[in-house]
C-alpha cells in the first residue's frame, strides 16, 4: 500500500499522512528546516506521548503508522475501595495535567484521591531514550491518618475501526486501494471541490467494510474521472484487473472505462449493497496499467479497491472477515515483575516492569476495565504475586493486561512513589535486554524523573507575575498533552493538537488559538500547527477545513513571523496563507462572494461564522433559512484583516503585483461593511440581509426593532482597522460599557442591553477568550494600549481565580459570576491567556498590534535590553501606533526612536508602554536599555 502512496507523492495528488517533520524545529530554524516540512500534516512529536482519546496514560505509535495505538494506562486509587473511576478522556474523572514540555521528554497528571490535595497521587512520564519511558507514581497523604492506596497499570492495543475486511491474495500481488488514484475530476464544481472536510480526498468516505477502511464514491453526475495507474511488476500475461464495489442502495449501475490504449467500454456493476467484485480482462498487460473510469449519471458506486491478477489466480483471491487481534502473546521475560507481549498486528514488542515484585498481573476481559474494576471481588488482592493467573471477565469484547500494586500505605504527611518502565523495541531481545537493564536500576529512577522534570518548569517570569505562575502552568500542561492519535486525512494517520481530547478530530479556528498560544510554548509546535492546516497549491483543498472557517491561521503566520523574521520561514508558508485567502476571497471552488453587495458568507462552508454557535442573529438566520441572503460582518472584516497581514508579508518579500490586489480587495470590502452594514442609530455593525439576486436590502432587525446584531460581530470591523474615528469610538463605548459588552469579567459576547441577552446561553451570556484576543491586539493599533492591558489582566484575574480554584482550564466563563464551565481541559480557545500572561509579565516579549510589521529584533540574554526595527502599515484613520515590552524587572530603562529619546509609560516593574506616531517613512528603530548605561 506504501508504494502506491509514494506514486501519488509525485504526482501531487493527495495530502499525505507518512513522514513527520524533524524534530529539530523544537529546538531551532536552521537552514533548510522547511524541507521537512513539505508533504506532511503530522506532527514532529515522538513515538511515545499522551495520544490515547479513552484512558489517560501514555500511548506508543507503532512504526508502522497504520492508526493502531498501544495504550499503557495509570491508574491511582484507594485500595479495597471502588469510588474512583478510571481516568477517562471523556469526561471529569479527579485528573488534571499538571506539566510538561514541549517534545513530551516529560509530562505529568495530578490524580486527585481526596480534594483539596488532601491525598493525591502525580502521575509521571519521563523520556529514558527513544524506546523507552520512566512511569512515577508519587502518592502523597497530607491527612492526619493513614492511607492505604493502589496503582493499576492497564495496557492494550487500540484499533481505529471496530471490523475488519482482509483480502487474500496470490503470493506477491498487492492490494490497491481506491483512493490512491492519481487525479479525480468532477464535470459538476461544488463549493467543496477545493474545500474537502476533514482533509479527506475528493470522493473519498471512510468505511469499515473496505479493506483499508476508506472507499471512493463516485458522483451522480456524469463526467466525473478517476485515473488510476498500476504496476505490473509480475509480468502477468493473462491480466485482468479486479475491482471490488457496492452499489447505493444496491440498484445496478454503469461506469465507462478505458485502459490506456484500448478503446472506451461501458462496464455494468450488479446491484449490491454488500461489497462484490467485477473484472476487466487486459490481456497482454503493459508494464504500466493506466486506468480511467467515468461517470454516466448513474447511481454512486463505491470503490473499495483494485487487484492486478493472472486471471488464473482468481479463484484463489477472497475477502475474510477478520476478528481484531486485541490478544497479545504473553513471552516469558525471565522476570518476576516484567511482562513481554507481542500483537500480532503490531511490527514492535513491547514490555513493562515494575518495581513492586508482589503486585498481582491479571487480564480484563473488557472493552472497558473502568466496568470490571466497579466489582468490588475485582478490587481485592490475591495474596501474592500470580503470573498470568487471574482473568476478570467482563463483557470479553477487550484485553487490557493488568499489573494491580497493592496495599500501598501511605503514612500522615508522608509520600510514596511506584515505578515503571515501559519498552518498544523490534525484537524480543532486544525488548528483554532493556527490561533487565532497568531491573538493575531502580535507584535511578528518581534521578531520571527529577532531572526530567526540571526540563517543565516555567519560564522568566516577572516579581508581578508570580501569583500567576501556578495557573498558567497547569494551561501550558493542557495546551501541550492535548493530542490525539490516530486521526485520519487523506490516506493518512496523524498525531494531531486538539481543543480537547473530548475531540478527536480537526478544528481549523481552535487549531489557530493553540497555535498562538504555543508561541509562547515552543515555536516548533506552533509551526506545526500552522503546517497541519495550511496547503500547497498541489494539494486537493485550499486549507484543512473543519468547523469555524474564521482564519485563525493567518493570524499565527502573523505572529509566528513577529517572533523570529524567518525569511525562509515567510517564503514557505506565504503561497500557502494566500490560498488560504484566495479560497475564502472567491478563488477555487469557493461560495464565499456570490452577494453583489462585496461582503462575504460562509455559510455553506459551516454554519458558524464566528464560532460562537448561539449568537443571536446567527440562530435567527438558521431558523428563517436565510443562509443565501444574509452575510455577517465578521467573515468580511476577517478577510479585511487578513489581506493586510498578506500586504505586510508581500511587502517583505518584494511583491508589488499580490500588494496591489491586496490593497483593491481591502477596499472593496471595507466600502462594502461602510454602505451596506454601518448601524448609525445603535452603533454596531449588522447582519446584511439582500434579495434573491444578491443585492443589499437592509440590517437584519430583531422584532423589537433593536438591530440584531448588538454583540462582538458588530464590533469585528474595528479589528480590521477601516472604521472611521466616530465609529471607532462607538465601538469601543459598547466594548468597555458594563452595562453592554464589558463585565467584571471580560468581555461577553452579546451586549447584555440587547433585548435578546441571554444569561443562560453557551455563548450567550458567556465570557470567552479568542475574540478577546483579537480585540487585544486591535487596541495596540488604536493607540489604546491601556484598554489592552484592561483586557488582558481581567482575563488572566478570572483564570487565575478558576484555574487555582479547580485545578480545571475551562472553555468559558459565566459573564455575571466568572464561574468557568464547559469542556474542563480545554486548550484551544481559551489558549491567549498565555499570551496575555507572557506580555505583561515574561522578560523577552514585545507585543504590538496588526499594523506593525518587525523588520528585526532582539533581546539581550538578561532581557534587559531590546533593539528592533518596524514599518507601521497605517490604517485611513490611524496614523499611530503603541507596543508594550517586557523587559527585566531588575532594572529601570530608557528608549530611543530613531535616535531620539522617546517616554517609556510603566505598567508593573519591568513593562512599558511605547507610543509610535507617524512618521514620513513610517519606520522605526527602537532600543530600550537600562537607565543605568
Amino acid at each position: 500500500m506504501r508504494r502506491y502512496c509514494l506514486l501519488l507523492a509525485l504526482s501531487g495528488a493527495i495530502m499525505l499522512g507518512y513522514g513527520q517533520p524533524s524534530p529539530a524545529i523544537y529546538k531551532a530554524w536552521d537552514k533548510g528546516f522547511t524541507k521537512s516540512l513539505h508533504d506532511t500534516h503530522d506532527m514532529a512529536l515522538p513515538a511515545w506521548g499522551p495520544y490515547s482519546d479513552r484512558f489517560n496514560g501514555i500511548s506508543h505509535v507503532p512504526a508502522q503508522n497504520d492508526g493502531l495505538r498501544f495504550d499503557v494506562v495509570v491508574q491511582p486509587s484507594f485500595y479495597l475501595r471502588n469510588g474512583v473511576k478510571l481516568g477517562n478522556t471523556q469526561r471529569e474523572s479527579g485528573y488534571h495535567p499538571w506539566q510538561a514540555t514541549p517534545e513530551l521528554s516529560y509530562f505529568s497528571y495530578r490524580y486527585e484521591l481526596e480534594w483539596k490535595d488532601r491525598v493525591y497521587c502525580d502521575v509521571s512520564f519521563s523520556k529514558v531514550d527513544e524506546q523507552s519511558r520512566l512511569i512515577r507514581a508519587e502518592f502523597v497523604n497530607n491527612t492526619h491518618n493513614n492511607r492505604s492506596l493502589a496503582l493499576n497499570l492497564f495496557s492494550s492495543l487500540m484499533y481505529p475501526y471496530t471490523r475488519r475486511t482482509k483480502a487474500v491474495l496470490p503470493n506477491q500481488a498487492e492490494w490497491i486501494p481506491a483512493a490512491t488514484y492519481q487525479s479525480l475530476t468532477d464535470s459538476v464544481r461544488s463549493f467543496n471541490y477545493n474545500l474537502l472536510y476533514n482533509g479527506q480526498l475528493r470522493g473519498q468516505i471512510t468505511d469499515d467494510r473496505a479493506v483499508s477502511h476508506t472507499a471512493i464514491a463516485t458522483s451522480k453526475h456524469a463526467g466525473q474521472t478517476l485515473n488510476y495507474r498500476f504496476n505490473n511488476d509480475r509480468d502477468l500475461r493473462n491480466a485482468v484487473l479486479l475491482i471490488r464495489y457496492r452499489t447505493d442502495g444496491g440498484r445496478d449501475a454503469r461506469l465507462q472505462y478505458m485502459v490506456k490504449g484500448g478503446t472506451s467500454r461501458v462496464l455494468s456493476l450488479k446491484g449490491n449493497k454488500e461489497y462484490t467484485t467485477v473484472t476487466i480482462d487486459l490481456d497482454d498487460a503493459a508494464k504500466s496499467v493506466e486506468l480511467t473510469l467515468r461517470t454516466i449519471g448513474d447511481p454512486t458506486v463505491i470503490i473499495d479497491g483494485f487487484a492486478l491478477l493472472d486471471n488464473k489466480e482468481l479463484s484463489i483471491l477472497r475477502f475474510d472477515n477478520e476478528d481484531l487481534k486485541i490478544k497479545p502473546q504473553q513471552l516469558a521475560s525471565g522476570l518476576p515483575n516484567a511482562a513481554i507481549i507481542k500483537y500480532d498486528d503490531v511490527q514492535e514488542y513491547y514490555g513493562l516492569i515494575w518495581d513492586d515484585r508482589t503486585a498481582d498481573r491479571r487480564v480484563i476481559r473488557d472493552s472497558d476495565p473502568d466496568e470490571a474494576l466497579s466489582k468490588f471481588d475485582n478490587l481485592v488482592r490475591s495474596g501474592g504475586a500470580r503470573l498470568n493467573s487471574g482473568h476478570i471477565i467482563g463483557n470479553d469484547k477487550g484485553w487490557f493486561e493488568n499489573v494491580f500494586s497493592a496495599p500501598i500505605v501511605v503514612r500522615p504527611g508522608q509520600r510514596t512513589s511506584r515505578y515503571a518502565f515501559v519498552v518498544s523495541g523490534k525484537t524480543e531481545a532486544e525488548v528483554s535486554a532493556k527490561l533487565r537493564q532497568f531491573n538493575g536500576q531502580w535507584a535511578k529512577a528518581p534521578i531520571i524523573a527529577g532531572q526530567a522534570r526540571t526540563k517543565a518548569t516555567m519560564g522568566q517570569v516577572n516579581n508581578a507575575g508570580k501569583s500567576f505562575e501556578f495557573s498558567q502552568q497547569l494551561m501550558a500542561a493542557t495546551t501541550l498533552t492535548n493530542l490525539n492519535y490516530p486521526v485520519f486525512a487523506g490516506n493518512g494517520y496523524f498525531k494531531h493538537t486538539t481543543p480537547g481530547k473530548r475531540w478527536s478530530s480537526f478544528y481549523t479556528w481552535d487549531s489557530g488559538f493553540i497555535g498562538l498560544g504555543q508561541t509562547e510554548l515552543n515555536l516548533g509546535r506552533a509551526l506545526e500547527s500552522l503546517n497541519a492546516y495550511t496547503m500547497s497549491e498541489s494539494e486537493q483543498s485550499a486549507f484543512l477545513e473543519h468547523g469555524t472557517p474564521l482564519p485563525t491561521q493567518a493570524y499565527l503566520f502573523n505572529e509566528l513571523w513577529a517572533r523570529t523574521q524567518n525569511v525562509e520561514y515567510l517564503r514557505y508558508f506565504y503561497p500557502r496563507l494566500k490560498r488560504y485567502y484566495g479560497y475564502l476571497n472567491g478563488a477555487e471552488s469557493s461560495p464565499t462572494r456570490r452577494l453583489r453587495s462585496g461582503l462575504i458568507q460562509t455559510w455553506d462552508i459551516f454554519y458558524n461564522s464566528g464560532g460562537w454557535d448561539d449568537y443571536s442573529p446567527q440562530v435567527y438566520t438558521h431558523q428563517q433559512k436565510l443562509e443565501p441572503v444574509m452575510a455577517p460582518a465578521v467573515n468580511t472584516a476577517h478577510q479585511i484583516r487578513f489581506a493586510k497581514m498578506l500586504r505586510s508579508a508581500a511587502w517583505q518579500l518584494g511583491l508589488e503585483t499580490d500588494i496591489k490586489q491586496y490593497d483593491a480587495d481591502i477596499a472593496t470590502y471595507s466600502n462594502a461593511l461602510q454602505r451596506y452594514a454601518w448601524d448609525e442609530a445603535s452603533g454596531y455593525y449588522g447582519y446584511v440581509q439582500h434579495d434573491a439576486e444578491g443585492n443589499a436590502e437592509h440590517i437584519l432587525k430583531h422584532s423589537t426593532g433593536a438591530n440584531f446584531n448588538m454583540g462582538l460581530d458588530g464590533c469585528s470591523p474595528l479589528i480590521a482597522g477601516m472604521c472611521t474615528p466616530e465609529q471607532q469610538q462607538k465601538i469601543m463605548g459598547h466594548l468597555f460599557n458594563k452595562k453592554e459588552l464589558w463585565t467584571d469579567n471580560g468581555i461577553t459576547t452579546i451586549d447584555q442591553s440587547a433585548p435578546y441577552y441571554n444569561p443562560l446561553g453557551y455563548w450567550n451570556g458567556r465570557v470567552w477568550m479568542p475574540h478577546q484576543w483579537f480585540f487585544w491586539k486591535t487596541m495596540f493599533d488604536l493607540d489604546q494600549p491601556e484598554k489592552a492591558v484592561q483586557i488582558a489582566q481581567t482575563a488572566l484575574n478570572v483564570w487565575k481565580r478558576e484555574t487555582d480554584d479547580t485545578y480545571n482550564c475551562w472553555e468559558n466563563f459565566d459573564a455575571a459570576t466568572g464561574t468557568g464551565g464547559g469542556w474542563h481541559q480545554f486548550g484551544a480557545l481559551s489558549s491567549p491567556v498565555l499570551n496575555w500572561f507572557a506580555a505583561l509579565y515574561s522578560p523577552g516579549n514585545v507585543t504590538y498590534g496588526f499594523n506593525l510589521w518587525c523588520t528585526e529584533q532582539t533581546f539581550s540574554d538578561q532581557k534587559d535590553a531590546f533593539k528592533g526595527k518596524f514599518k507601521l502599515f497605517s490604517d485611513p484613520y490611524a496614523r499611530y501606533a503603541a507596543m508594550l515590552i517586557c523587559l527585566n524587572d531588575h532594572y529601570q530603562y530608557k528608549a530611543t526612536c530613531n535616535g531620539k529619546p522617546i517616554a517609556m509609560k510603566k505598567v508593573v516593574n519591568g513593562t512599558y508602554i511605547i507610543h509610535l506616531t507617524a512618521n514620513q517613512s513610517s519606520t522605526y528603530a527602537i532600543t530600550v536599555k537600562r537607565a543605568d548605561h
